[in-house]
């Protein structure tokens, strides 16, 4: 049997099978014509884009707005264009109402401070429908699928399964159990996101003009919003004064009201149903650890835990409590509270990281004083399948010389996952770097951004992957063809991590790095032996990983990123822990980020 072997470096959802092959993420829909999905899903994963030149000028689509044009305002790249009988090629606003200046928040992302509580006259629901179906497709069609049905290509890969839109059943409302959520409930999770999970937080990538035509869009998938009314918003009202006896109190209502059960006496999620639950789909339920406000999916605010608790989330075990007195469900609020035991951290999310310059000769040491005061940025990471204990943030940095340019990563990890000549079947600590390829940018000119989940079609990217022990692997497996005079005598007699394809498969032979590129879905290729310009080193140590990738700054082939440049590069970054038995698709992710490369 033939197997075409695909290293497990995608940014997004890969899944292992028995025969050690890695299947990554399919293909992103194209806005300008979605059909191409189904297309490229059959198309071979060649890297052969011959119409793609990055260095001309003029070649990338910018959503049809050309330089001479005026600059283009965010949200313009979801503008329908209808036929023109005139021959224009004009914008069609589609009776959409800015409220005036073509630069007001309504129409600027991040600007969220109303957090949905105020709808603009939005007119023009067919336009509305149509701009909200091209974003969706940009950002939710992987996890969501097509008509909103939760199953979209990415759905095996992830864990707890997207949610299905098509019942009209969502978790996090401020409304009673039953009812529909308001339009702000949606707004909020959108824009804040889930935590905990693989949905990201967007609200720095769309306008509150974005999020309400996404909203739109979303309430198209239910017939439920054709025929009822959202429920009354839930009186939060105000929290009594926090006392112990109050505490004590919110401990016996969370054991009396049976809610160890499932959370477990510690609320880390051990109950003795924990492992047993399903929600209304027949889907697993993972029962997030409560004493980390980091994992709690509806937020962590006393607020948010009153709302969550007075609610329930629908489609879930978690039933609501509105029928304890306010009073009780504040006491609970406040004993979940108290036993939280880590920092809540706040992280960025497509934000700008910096490249600074240095006049020191660069290499790959994780203790090299030119590490010493530089700014660093922590990341929110997204796990692709829940776990506890995963790791939550990753701290990135970076420097260049004008000739090399470094970057490190840094994330805690209390165990250290390496090869072992004890054990042949072993997970191992990993980590990667993706850069898209091109002059793209974030959300802007018709999302010419490849997707952060390893790329899509015609639009690549640069893949830096590093596997701890990756050095001893290789040493064993020159001591092992040495002794047996040139055979694999381990994968001869045992079978054991030498004659694992994916375990083996390394480009260079001679660097803990392997450079590689993905086109989307399955297209995931090492560049040729000649072609691996990045070195690496990592180092464990005191509950944490430092590494260090190192590269020459001018690019020496098609597919390699250019540091030579004036713009910023979209950067993103993947963590395997092998503790956990991340491997492929298994790991935690963050969406793009831009890196500065700053010259003096």
């Amino acid at each position: 049997m033939k197997y075409t072997i695909q290293l497990s470096t995608g940014f997004h959802r890969s899944v292992f099978c028995a025969a050690g092959l890695a299947v990554c993420l399919a293909v992103f829909f194209l806005l300008s014509n979605p059909v191409q999905a189904d297309d490229a899903k059959k198309a071979k994963p060649s890297m052969d884009h011959g119409t793609m030149d990055h260095g001309a000028k003029g070649h990338m689509d910018h959503g049809g707005v050309s330089p001479e044009k005026k600059p283009a305002q965010p949200g313009d790249e979801y503008r329908t264009e209808p036929e023109d009988p005139s021959g224009m090629n004009h914008m069609d606003h589609g009776g959409m109402d800015h409220g005036g200046k073509p630069d007001s928040l309504f129409r600027t992302r991040g600007a969220h401070d109303s957090m949905g509580a105020e709808k603009p006259g939005m007119g023009g629901e067919g336009a509305l429908l149509a701009r909200g179906r091209n974003i969706y497709l940009h950002m939710c069609v992987f996890c969501h699928g097509k008509d909103g049905n939760g199953g979209g290509a990415a759905v095996e890969y992830l864990y707890p399964w997207p949610r299905d839109f098509r019942k009209g059943i969502f978790k996090f409302r401020t409304t009673p159990t039953g009812t529909l959520p308001r339009d702000e409930d949606l707004y909020r999770t959108i824009i804040k996101g889930v935590p905990g999970t693989s949905m990201p937080a967007w609200g720095d990538a769309v306008s509150p003009e974005d999020t309400w035509a996404l909203i739109n869009l979303i309430k198209s998938f239910s017939p439920r919003f054709q025929k009822e009314a959202p429920g009354e918003k839930i009186n939060t009202g105000e929290s009594p004064a926090v006392t112990p006896e109050l505490i004590a109190k919110g401990k016996e209502l969370f054991k009396t009201n049976k809610c160890l059960d499932c959370h477990g006496e510690t609320g880390m999620g051990d109950g003795k149903f924990a492992d047993s639950l399903v929600d209304a789909w027949k889907h697993a339920v993972f029962v997030h650890n409560i004493t980390d406000p980091n994992s709690l999916k509806s937020g962590h605010t006393p607020e948010d835990l009153f709302r969550t608790i007075s609610s329930g989330l629908d489609g879930t075990p978690m039933r609501s409590y509105a029928d304890l007195s306010a009073n009780d469900r504040w006491a609970l609020v406040h004993f979940i509270r108290s036993n939280f035991r880590r920092e809540f951290k706040k992280a960025e999310f497509e934000t700008d990281l910096f490249s600074h310059q240095v006049g020191v000769e660069l290499d790959t040491d994780v203790n090299s004083p030119v590490w010493e005061g530089v700014k660093s940025t922590d990341l929110v990471l997204r796990p692709l399948s829940a776990r506890r204990g995963a790791v939550e943030t990753i701290n990135v940095s970076s420097v260049h010389n004008g000739e090399q340019l470094a970057v490190r990563l840094r994330w805690e990890d209390p165990t250290h996952d390496a090869f072992s000549e004890l054990t042949s079947d072993v997970f191992r600590d990993g980590a990667a770097v993706q850069f898209a390829l091109g002059n793209v940018t974030l959300h802007t000119h018709g999302h010419n951004e490849p997707f952060f989940g390893m790329g899509n079609r015609n639009k690549p990217v640069n893949i830096w992957h590093w596997k701890a022990g990756l050095e001893e692997t290789m040493e064993a497996e020159d001591d092992l063809e040495y002794a047996g005079g040139g055979v694999d005598m381990d994968a001869l007699i045992f079978g054991g991590i030498m004659s694992n394809p994916v375990a083996k498969l390394n480009a260079t032979k001679d660097n803990a790095v392997e450079e590689l590129n993905a086109e989307g879905f399955g297209t995931i290729t090492p560049q040729p032996a000649d072609n691996q310009n990045v070195e690496g080193y990592g180092e464990w140590k005191d509950g944490f990983w430092n590494v260090v990738f190192l590269r020459d700054m001018p690019k020496t082939g098609k597919w390699d990123i250019d540091f030579n440049r004036s713009d910023s590069a979209l950067v993103a970054f993947a963590v395997w822990d092998g503790l956990k038995e991340d491997r492929n698709g298994r790991k935690v992710i963050s969406v793009w980020q831009r890196l500065n490369i700053v010259k003096k």
